[in-house]
């Protein structure tokens, strides 16, 4: 039986994840930079450090990331503004569920804290959490399971009881290599041959997150 829940935040939340391509691809393409679909794609669920690794891999070391991280961080904050941080659906009724359950859930993100705090308070669900894990408090992101072992002390559960809840093929990786029931809950990449031997379940929105609680 399931005795907590550790949740992803951009892509599994907030429907941010298509806001983040805009942002990185827009940047770049007023930069004048060399990033396409694909470096975009491949830093999803990767933390500040991750999508560092990834851009000076494919783009080389002289590749100013930090600049290109400021600016498009400048647009994407814009486009949360424009489009009201939109919530997931099914957000907050499992979270109502979980709470009526006294199932704990912690967000164990590859986002910064103070912007996933914001976040947060700005949706309203601030209260809903047991705690966080945010890329600034690991050393290793994400497909590394350490968010989620972190998250799962913070849960006062063990692993292989948490429900990790994902959109993205790095978290997978992740929360299966923790130990814990990853599911799967895809948002812009859909599941490969590999994610679903990994998940314990893949399932079309949060709604149909509940009925799992009692069945994994």
């Amino acid at each position: 039986m399931i005795e907590a829940v550790l949740f992803d935040m951009d892509g599994l939340m907030f429907d941010t994840e298509r806001l983040w391509t805009e942002a990185w691809m827009a940047t770049a393409e007023a930069e004048g930079l060399p990033v396409n679909l694909d470096v975009v794609v491949a830093m999803r669920g990767c933390n500040r450090a991750g999508c560092k690794r990834v851009c000076l891999e494919r783009l080389g070391p002289d590749f100013d990331f930090d600049d290109y991280q400021a600016k498009a961080r400048i647009v994407m904050d814009r486009l949360v503004d424009e489009h009201d941080l939109p919530k997931k659906s099914g957000l907050v009724e499992l979270l109502e569920e979980l709470r009526a359950r006294g199932i704990p859930a912690v967000v164990c993100t590859s986002t910064r804290r103070v912007i996933t705090e914001g976040y947060l308070k700005r949706a309203g669900i601030d209260g809903c959490f047991k705690g966080l894990v945010c890329g600034d408090d690991v050393q290793n992101g994400k497909p590394h399971p350490e968010v989620f072992l972190k998250g799962a002390v913070l849960t006062g559960k063990a692993p292989e009881r948490c429900l990790v809840l994902e959109d993205s093929p790095n978290g997978i990786r992740a929360g299966a290599a923790a130990g814990c029931k990853a599911v799967m809950v895809p948002d812009l990449m859909e599941p490969t041959d590999e994610l679903r031997a990994l998940a314990a379940a893949i399932v079309p929105d949060l709604f149909a997150v509940v009925p799992l609680l009692d069945t994994l």
